[in-house]
Formats: structure tokens, C-alpha cells, sequence
């Protein structure tokens, strides 16, 4: 098992980028472990509350060992938070040109038969998004600042079944279901499948922007085991549901981010493993997924 301090500096972005683009960036990744005189006043900065489930989970309840697991934990927050960026980014592009294709226009969100197929959630959404956006010189909100403006979440109740539960006939099928088939181009995922991967991104998204941690796994809302249990994903089997999301749009991408092997660096330390190891012994939990490479 790998301490902290075994990861070396190295790049974020493992060369090459997608599309041959070169990266020629390098820094320190990991987060330097501060000097036992410094303990005292680095944790001094930080609420008892947010550090409360850190020193519970550290051996013996150590301040320098708590603190360290609250530090790998920006650590990884820091990956997640790119990582989930590109998702995002890749996600929303994706249905954006297969909505704008299908119904012959980039402003397909403001064409009526459109909206006519969406439920409320989402056409208020999109009313949110066009009020936001910056206005074209025309003073009509431009199509990419809108699409830009739609909330990740927007984009993932597109993926649903819709309020009337038309969404698989009206808009799966014949528009969205091509987006998700680029690993396999004879039979797309199932809708259901594609839905619940990037719902967990959004929720993972959601953490992360909150500043949550991340290190004890990502809970699961809403999701119970027949033992009555609440589901939480481990990270890394985030990582690896983000890297089948994108494999199914883009396996370029998914082939890029399976180089990123300093962020399976920090999911194998020692503080990650206690940290999880803390959630097993918690009651009316269960943890779900990969452990270690």
C-alpha cells in the first residue's frame, strides 16, 4: 500500500491529449504533507465539524494523521473535479449536436415542437438558461451561451424517462441513442444504463463542487439495498463509471483517461484505504465498487 508521500511529482494530463495535442505542463500534484510544527495551526483553520469524520477514520484518532487523510482528500477532490469537468463538457456537446442535427437548428431548445416533447423540469431549465446567456448582437441569447448555461443536470434528465415517460420513444430513439454507441456502432447502451452512469456524475459533481469529501466514497441518493442499506460508490469505481461514460461517446477520450495513472496513484494510498475501511464499520452503509487497481 502506498503512502502520501510515495507519489511522486508528475503531470496531471498524461501526454499525449486527445487529437494529438501536446502537453508540455508539469507540476507537483500531490499536496506536501506539512511539518509537525505546522499541524497544530493548519488544523486550526479548518471547522471541527469538517475534520470530525477525518479524525474518526484516522488509527487511533491521530491530529497529524486526520489531517493527512483531509489533505489526500483535497487531493482527489482535485482529480475528480477535472475529471468530472470533461464529462460534463463532453456529455452536453454530444446531445447538443444530436438535438441540433435532428430538428435542423442549433437553437433547438427554443423550437416549439421541441419543448412540446420535454417536461417541465426541463423546459424550465432551459427558459433559466436562455434568460442567462449572454445576448447575441441581434439581442437574442446566442446558441452556444445558452447551451453552455444548461445545467448538468438538464442535460441528465434528458437521459430519463421524462415526466410523461415519453423521453425513450420521442427522443432516445430516434435522437440520442446515437450519441452513446461510438464503443459499439451496432447496438447502443440501454437508455436506462447510459442514465444512471451520468446521474452518478452529476451527483459526484455536485459533491465535489460543495467541497464534500470525496475520500469515503459518494453516496448514492436515494438508492437502498433490499437490506434496507444506503448505497455509496467507492472512488475508484467512480473514476471507472466516468471512463465507461465517455468510452460510449468518445473512446479516444476513454483511452486518455485510463493514462491518468497518478490519479490511481492517490486512490491507492494508505489514507484512502483507512478511509474506506472507516465506511465499512459504519452502520446502514454499503460500499460498492473498485478498491484498488
Amino acid at each position: 500500500m502506498k503512502s502520501a508521500a510515495a507519489v511522486r511529482p508528475a503531470t496531471l494530463f498524461p501526454t499525449p491529449l486527445p487529437g494529438n495535442c501536446a502537453s508540455t505542463v508539469t507540476w507537483d500534484v500531490m499536496l506536501p504533507q506539512p511539518e509537525p510544527k505546522l499541524v497544530p495551526g493548519l488544523l486550526a483553520m479548518v471547522a471541527p465539524e469538517r475534520l470530525r469524520k477525518f479524525r474518526r477514520a484516522a488509527p487511533a484518532g491521530a491530529h497529524r494523521a486526520a489531517l493527512s487523510m483531509y489533505l489526500v482528500d483535497a487531493e482527489l477532490t482535485s482529480y475528480f473535479h477535472a475529471l468530472l469537468r470533461i464529462v460534463e463538457v463532453l456529455l452536453r456537446e454530444a446531445i447538443h449536436r444530436a438535438m441540433r442535427d435532428a430538428f435542423g437548428t442549433p437553437r433547438w431548445f427554443a423550437v416549439p415542437n421541441v419543448r412540446a416533447l420535454l417536461d417541465p423540469r426541463t423546459v424550465t431549465a432551459l427558459d433559466d438558461a436562455q434568460r442567462g446567456a449572454n445576448p447575441s448582437v441581434r439581442g437574442t441569447p446566442a446558441a452556444g451561451s445558452v447551451v453552455a448555461g444548461m445545467m448538468f443536470g438538464t442535460w441528465v434528465n434528458l437521459l430519463d424517462t421524462g415526466a410523461r415517460g415519453n423521453y425513450e420513444a420521442d427522443l432516445w430513439r430516434p435522437v440520442i441513442s446515437g450519441v452513446f454507441q461510438a464503443d459499439q456502432p451496432t447496438a447502443p447502451h440501454p437508455r436506462a444504463q447510459v442514465h444512471a452512469l451520468a446521474k452518478r456524475m452529476n451527483w459526484a459533481r455536485n459533491r465535489v463542487n460543495h467541497c464534500e469529501p470525496v475520500i469515503f466514497g459518494f453516496p448514492r441518493k436515494g438508492q437502498i439495498t433490499a437490506q434496507g442499506l444506503r448505497l455509496r460508490t467507492t472512488p475508484h469505481q467512480l473514476l471507472d463509471d466516468a471512463r465507461t461514460l465517455c468510452g460510449f461517446i468518445s473512446p479516444e477520450t476513454a483511452a486518455w483517461l485510463a493514462g491518468w495513472h497518478q490519479f490511481e496513484d492517490v486512490l491507492a494510498t494508505q489514507q484512502v484505504a483507512e478511509a474506506l475501511r472507516y465506511i465499512d464499520r459504519q452502520p446502514g452503509i454499503a460500499l460498492q465498487g473498485r478498491r484498488r487497481q
